[in-house]
């Protein structure tokens, strides 16, 4: 199982890495609720991408998301909402499609600060309700 985890996770990344690099492309972290803690990569508004993994568990989860909106509240604020699906690769597998909606702080001009709570609609492995959220950190080079 931890064969099938590691092969998967490495397909993930390889789909995930950027054809191309703009000004706008940011990595950090991502702690929350009902997703692990991860690395987070931002390539303006799409796709952002996170990879997780269970401290406690054995599985992974990825999500990748498109924000439809992503606009100023304040000269170093904006909020953002979107849609995605996130992937959970485990004991069992998981499929998500997700509405995420949250907040950016550039408290730094290269470092962002942001929440975000994640509604979503679980498909796999039952039908039902989902919901997360997290923070986390991004430095944007």
């Amino acid at each position: 199982m931890t064969k099938k985890i590691i092969i998967i996770a490495l397909f993930l990344i390889v789909l995930m890495m950027p054809l191309t690099v703009s000004a706008d492309t940011g990595i950090g972290g991502i702690a929350g609720y009902g997703q692990p803690s991860g690395i987070t990569f931002k390539l303006n508004n799409f796709p952002v991408i996170s990879l997780g993994w269970s401290l406690n568990g054995n599985w992974i989860s990825g999500t990748v998301d498109y924000w439809f909106i992503n606009n100023k509240i304040d000269r170093n604020v904006l909020w953002y909402f979107g849609t995605g699906v996130k992937l959970s690769v485990g004991d069992p597998i998981g499929l998500v499609f997700r509405v995420p909606v949250g907040i950016q702080w550039y408290f730094m001009p290269s470092f962002e600060l942001f929440g975000e709570l994640v509604p979503g609609l679980a498909i796999l492995p039952s039908t039902g309700f989902d919901f997360s959220g997290g923070i986390g950190l991004r430095y944007h080079f």
